[in-house]
């Protein structure tokens, strides 16, 4: 399983990952929201798994190919760099391969 992760510094993390969970879902993606966690399913495959600390929203993204888990980074990073274009939101992951 190859994973992603980012850690973004904000006073909004809860904010920020509710509304990532929700436009998901709105965009075809399966999502759930119980703060302060909450997971996109991606419909061609893997996951995002959100959680929103007090200073920080973490992420963690899973996927089973390179191409599967690029799509995602992607996707994640755009919709939470425009959600937080104001506060400078910016996603920077991390990749490595989590053992079986």
């Amino acid at each position: 399983m190859l994973v992603s992760e980012a850690r973004i510094s904000t006073d909004s993390a809860d904010r920020y990952a509710k509304q990532l969970c929700n436009h998901a879902s709105h965009m075809g993606a399966r999502s759930s929201w119980a703060p302060p966690d909450g997971t996109v399913w991606f419909p061609d495959g893997g996951t995002c798994h959100v959680t929103a600390f007090g200073d920080a929203l973490l992420l963690v993204a899973e996927a089973a190919t390179v191409a599967q888990l690029a799509t995602i980074q992607s996707i994640v990073a755009a919709d939470l760099q425009r959600f937080g274009h104001r506060d400078g939101i910016r996603v920077d992951w991390s990749t490595g391969v989590r053992p079986q």
